[in-house]
Order: C-alpha cells, then sequence, then structure tokens
C-alpha cells in the first residue's frame, strides 16, 4: 500500500531556550531568531516550542530567546522545569517539576495557550502506576498531552557538529549534513508507515525537533524533504484533533516512544525495516 500524497504535520521543538551546545560567540537569542525567521518564512506560526525553564531565571540570554520566539508568533509549551525522565523519577515528584515550570511558561507566554505537555524522553512511565497517575493529573490540571509521531533523534549531531565547526573540518561538517538528511527522511517514511502498522491508516503528524545549532542550520533542507513527501502544515492543536490522538495503549514503557511506538510495543507489532542513526561516527567524529 502507498503512502498518502499530501500528509499532514505539525513542527515542534524541544528543550526551549537552551537545547545543545553553542558555537563560541553564538547566544540563545540569535538561534531562537534564525529558527522563528525560518518558520515564518514557510508560512508557519504559531508552533510551539517545549521549555524547560531550569536557568531561565539566571540567564539574561535564554530569557531574551524565550521573548524572541514568541514575539515571532510562535508558541510554548511546558516540558517541566528540569527535563527529569518520569522512568527515574516517582509521579509525585515529576509533577512537582511540572508545576515549577509554570511560572515561567505564564510569564513568557503573552497571554496564549501553554497548556500543552511534551513528556522528556517521550517517557510517559515505566510502570502504570506512573503512566496513570501523570495522566490523570495533566487532566486535572488543563493539560493536553502534545503526542510525537515522526521523530529522527535530530539532537543526536549537535555535539559533533560543535567538534567539527571547532576544527574548521568542512568535509566531516559535510558528512553530517548529508547523514542527518538521510536519516530524517528515512525515519520520516519510517514513522509514516509504523502508523498504518498500529492505526490501520496515516494519521496527522506531529514532528519533534530540537531547538539545537545544527537542527536551525538544517531546518531549509529539512523543510525542503517535507515537500518532496508532500506534507502540508498544521497547527498542533489542528492535527491533534484526529482521533488516533485521544487512544492510549495504557502500556508501561521504560525508554518511551512515539505515538505509534507505543501501539506497536503495546500489541507486540513488528516495525518496519530500518537502518539505525550512525550513531558510533556521530560519537567518533572530529574527536
Amino acid at each position: 500500500m502507498r503512502l498518502a500524497r499530501h500528509p499532514v504535520v505539525a513542527l515542534t521543538f524541544d528543550d526551549l531556550p537552551a537545547a545543545g551546545d553553542l558555537p563560541e560567540g553564538e547566544t540563545r537569542a540569535h538561534i531562537a531568531a534564525t529558527l522563528a525567521a525560518e518558520l515564518r518564512a514557510h508560512h508557519l506560526k504559531g508552533v510551539y516550542g517545549f521549555v524547560n525553564s531550569v536557568d531561565v531565571a539566571d540567564d539574561e540570554d535564554e530569557q531574551e530567546a524565550l521573548r524572541t520566539w514568541v514575539r515571532a508568533g510562535m508558541n510554548i509549551g511546558n516540558h517541566t522545569w528540569s527535563h527529569p525522565s518520569l522512568t527515574d523519577v516517582t509521579a509525585e515528584v515529576f509533577e512537582q517539576d511540572i508545576v515549577r515550570n509554570e511560572p515561567a511558561l505564564a510569564q513568557y507566554a503573552d497571554g496564549r495557550d501553554w497548556r500543552w505537555f511534551r513528556y522528556p524522553y517521550l517517557c510517559e512511565g515505566d510502570t502504570l502506576h506512573k503512566r496513570r497517575a501523570v495522566r490523570a493529573w495533566l487532566k486535572e490540571h488543563g493539560y493536553r498531552i502534545a503526542q510525537v509521531t515522526l521523530n529522527f533523534d535530530d539532537d543526536d549531531w549537535n555535539d559533533a557538529y560543535m567538534r567539527c565547526e571547532a576544527k574548521n573540518d568542512n568535509d566531516a561538517i559535510g558528512w553530517l549534513r548529508q547523514s542527518y538528511l538521510e536519516n530524517a527522511a528515512q525515519f520520516i517514511r519510517v514513522g509514516r508507515e509504523e502508523q498504518r502498522i498500529a492505526f490501520g491508516r496515516e494519521i496527522p503528524n506531529v514532528l519533534l525537533l530540537h531547538e539545537t545549532t545544527f537542527t536551525t542550520l538544517m531546518l531549509p533542507d529539512l523543510l525542503e524533504i517535507l515537500h518532496r513527501q508532500g506534507f502540508r502544515y498544521r497547527t498542533l492543536a489542528e492535527v491533534q484533533r484526529d482521533r488516533a490522538y485521544a487512544l492510549d495503549p495504557d502500556a508501561a514503557s521504560k525508554d518511551g516512544g512515539s505515538l505509534p511506538n507505543q501501539f506497536l510495543n503495546a500489541r507486540h507489532l513488528q516495525y518496519p525495516p530500518f537502518t539505525p542513526e550512525p550513531l558510533d561516527k556521530l560519537t567518533s567524529v572530529c574527536r
């Protein structure tokens, strides 16, 4: 069965305002401005960036990055205060970390809806007790879960890029660009195939990205991949009106994963074939 000709996607970005390391002389505010400008150039507004505000109160650059992002017409949501994995803490500690993030969201959101929640590491609970407790808490406090259907671990390239940029190794940077785009194209396709296995159809998508230096650099090329695959852009709220986002596999998982991943794992369904990302080379390049 062929993939849909005109799939739909909402772009989202995690770990604002300080995702990954920066090159010397770069600022968080400039990264936010560059990323937002590229989104606006493609007529994308209201894109959600999910915030960890652990250092925001003491960092003027991070504060300006959030102001820049929101002034550009983008939105912010809750990614917890300090980015813990629910696998590593109790449900109560996790909920407290969500609450601790709320003052910064209320301060910087400019009156827009910030009650969207993205689980760090996409981990929704390694026990059913945790999963059910946190989901109930989120519902009680007016949050919607910002699920993910497409994820290619874009942030895994940033550290390698920092090293290669510092060494002015253009050949290595060329490989990083090529491997990033190949990995993106593959896992966007694989994610769509996973939906057909999990739900019997393709559903409107949510793509997980990170506000790193390298993803900001690569965004024009990534958007070209989406264009070639026929994607149309929608907001997070529009995408998650699809009935699939109301489904819950109600299954514990230590490692977490996208919404299709959760259903494939819970139902013991077979994943489509894929080539793993080149983690060994990403770790060793430009050392």
